[in-house]
């Protein structure tokens, strides 16, 4: 009787072969197994699970691998192990193109971990590698408060050998965060609450990562909010949800639409000050999103199968956990328009919507450093029109547009169920194809027009001390506010 076959091999790539296996390294006693990639290179091997796929029996796994007959059920499962395998493949290939392969630096570009044999792995070790495979998913953000939390952890306690950590170093770090250390008669290290608590909740990962891998022990652990013996983490105070009412969302439109700004202003900082005014209306009129969601918004496929009425997008901060939730639709009510009109850039099929935050750039970081001047202009900008054209005593930043949204919402009837799904915290597993079931978009239109109110008595406008330039501007706005018959 001819042998099974044990695994699905494939084209080496310079020094180094690929082989589909069945990773039967950690006894269970379920007998079933996880799936690997087993790179080997001059006789070292390293072992790449594959944590999406199933676990297998060895003879269910064997029998896929051995299967010969294009009419037996297992061939298209064979084909598709066998596709997966080829992917990596590809990857393995273009390494080889800038680098000389080795196992380690295989093992690096796929887990994001620096490689070394388990028994010189360390703590630090581990934080280091969870930035790098954040950095790796272009999770930039998180990747770089991971990075801050390390250098504090550093800063205080110092470097950490292998996994002698315990309780006592974590306490040690957490009071210098909380009361700061002395550095050459300086006090240094000390931060705030909310920022300690973040700290430890990434060394809490970590500690988690450790103890599942079975590095750390968990008879150990060193994070409880009700032990007083052990570590408390603090909970950051809960943020003001600070907000503009729609009739203060209106002034400010008004301001923007016949760019009514001070003549002591010089012509450029008018043009810059339109600019963040119509951002930061464009974040509320558009469903309360964020500035890296404005930066990344597109003219795609939606917005033209509706005829230029909605945008529909992919929340930046949600979608790497789960992106059956984090589809947002935008229909563009009349005044969401006219702002595209003044300060957004051409339809065009898969060109951004607002250009001038990213300026084309497309690496993760520098986006994050744009979007986070982009978000203080803005909020320097707006402050300053409420201040010196409004008259108000108000400070609004960028997520005021967003709690604005959700609660002028809501103090207009409208039902948190929609809410939620447009700011895209709607539950289910296919947003996307079924919003139209549940919102359609004349709802959404209907909806969202009552951030905005131009019912209501408003303030006369001077005509005779208009510039020409502001006549026109107000003359568009009044154009698109009649009706189409």
């Amino acid at each position: 009787m001819k042998a099974l076959k044990t695994s699905i091999n494939c084209n080496r790539v310079g020094n180094c072969s690929l082989t589909l296996v069945l990773d039967k390294r950690t006894n269970k006693e379920t007998m079933e197994y996880p799936m690997a990639i087993c790179f080997t290179i001059d006789r070292k091997r390293y072992y790449h699970k594959l944590v999406d796929m199933p676990f297998q029996t060895e003879k269910y796994f064997n029998g896929v691998c051995s299967v010969t007959s294009s009419r037996s059920s297992l061939m298209d499962v064979y084909k598709d192990w066998q596709g997966i395998l080829e992917d990596f493949r590809d990857k393995v290939v273009k390494l080889s193109k800038s680098h000389e392969l080795t196992v380690g630096l295989i093992k690096t570009m796929l887990s994001g971990v620096e490689y070394q044999d388990e028994h010189s792995l360390s703590f630090i070790g581990m934080w280091e590698g969870l930035i790098a495979r954040y950095r790796a998913d272009n999770r930039v953000g998180t990747a770089e408060n991971y990075q801050w939390a390390l250098n504090s952890f550093l800063k205080i306690v110092g470097k950490v050998e292998g996994f002698k950590i315990d309780k006592d170093i974590v306490a040690k770090w957490n009071d210098g965060m909380k009361n700061g250390i002395v550095v050459d008669g300086t006090l240094t290290g000390k931060i705030a609450d909310a920022t300690r608590g973040m700290y430890l909740r990434t060394c809490r990962v970590i500690w988690n990562e450790c103890i599942k891998r079975g590095f750390l022990s968990a008879d150990k652990y060193p994070f409880s909010n009700k032990d007083n013996d052990l570590i408390s983490i603090p909970r950051g105070k809960r943020r003001q949800q600070s907000y503009l009412s729609v009739e203060e969302m209106t002034e400010l439109y008004q301001v923007f639409a016949e760019k009514r700004y001070p003549n002591s202003w010089d012509k450029d900082y008018k043009k810059r000050v339109h600019n963040s005014l119509g951002l930061f209306l464009a974040q509320y009129l558009c469903n309360g999103f964020n500035l890296a969601d404005a930066g990344r918004l597109t003219y795609n496929r939606t917005y033209f199968a509706e005829g230029g009425r909605a945008f529909e997008f992919m929340r930046k901060k949600t979608s790497a956990r789960s992106n059956s939730m984090s589809v947002v639709v935008v229909p563009i009510i009349q005044p969401l328009q006219f702002i595209l009109d003044e300060i957004a850039a051409k339809p065009r099929k898969d060109a951004y919507v607002f250009p001038q935050i990213f300026h084309c750039e497309e690496n993760e970081l520098v986006r994050r450093r744009l979007t986070v001047q982009e978000n203080s202009n803005i909020k320097d900008r707006v402050i300053r029109v409420c201040k010196e054209v409004l008259k108000w005593d108000k400070e609004p930043s960028g997520t005021w547009a967003r709690h604005s949204f959700a609660t002028n919402l809501k103090l207009a009837g409208v039902e948190e169920l929609y809410i939620a799904e447009s700011m895209g915290h709607s539950q289910g597993n296919d947003v996307t194809s079924g919003y139209q079931d549940m919102y359609p978009l004349e709802i959404r239109f209907r909806n969202n027009a009552k951030l905005l109110d131009f019912q209501s008595e408003q303030v006369p406008i001077d005509i005779d001390s208009l510039s020409p330039e502001q006549m026109k501007s107000l003359l568009k706005m009044m154009l698109r506010q009649t009706p189409k018959v």
